[in-house]
């Protein structure tokens, strides 16, 4: 075979390289569905009573959430919800990937709106699960809940400044930064915020969004 011919071939085996890459599906967005954890499932976990939250919950947990952490955020929505029954369909749920059914994480709104119709979200991924867009998953099916529900105005999100990660998850969705705050756990917050008018389907849809659209809620 001639020096011309192995350059022809060369040629032809990188350009039908590049256009298999070109032509490859990008993956597609992650879907979650949210869990509703009941008065009893959230003081078990916050127990350590990693059996009893997971039977009350319909569904089977790991040890990840009944670590510290998660069990400081069980007891406290346990409190919160025990002081107002009311919040119930607004705090901490479980976040179960779709169509594969794992337990991912979890993630909610810290109550219900504020007088002035302001919600905050959380969420949370379990170690296994992280840098596969679930947090994102998680922060889309909220910000579909925050559209369709009638009140609320604006969605606020309080973020450590060395939180590399969530300050990657919000990016896109429209967020600006409105000022800081101290918590007494997790200490300097920066908080930002997005108005829910300001919030697109395309956005939601286009950023990882779940299979539901603005106009009904995410259960």
């Amino acid at each position: 075979m001639s020096a011309e011919t192995v350059k022809r071939w060369t040629a032809l085996r990188c350009w039908a390289s590049i256009s298999a890459m070109n032509n490859e599906p990008l993956p597609l967005p992650k879907r979650v569905r949210f869990v509703e954890l009941s008065a009893k499932a959230l003081r078990a976990l916050a127990d350590g009573d990693l059996a009893g939250g997971s039977a009350e919950a319909g569904i089977a947990l790991d040890e990840y959430f009944v670590c510290d952490r998660a069990r400081w955020v069980f007891g406290y929505r346990a409190d919160q919800l025990a002081a107002d029954p009311s919040a119930a369909p607004w705090i901490t749920r479980i976040a179960v990937s779709e169509p594969d059914e794992a337990v991912v994480g979890y993630a909610g709104f810290h109550g219900p709106p504020d007088e002035a119709g302001m919600v905050e979200v959380g969420y949370t991924v379990v170690p296994g699960y992280r840098r596969q867009g679930y947090a994102r998953a998680m922060l889309t099916a909220l910000l579909v809940r925050a559209v369709a529900e009638p009140g609320i105005t604006t969605v606020r999100a309080a973020i450590s400044p060395d939180n590399n990660a969530s300050l990657a998850t919000i990016a896109g969705f429209g967020f600006t930064r409105v000022g800081e705050q101290w918590d007494e756990r997790d200490g300097l917050e920066i908080v930002f915020e997005v108005p829910v008018d300001a919030i697109q389907a395309e956005q939601l849809y286009g950023l990882g969004g779940h299979g539901d659209r603005p106009g009904r809620a995410v259960t």
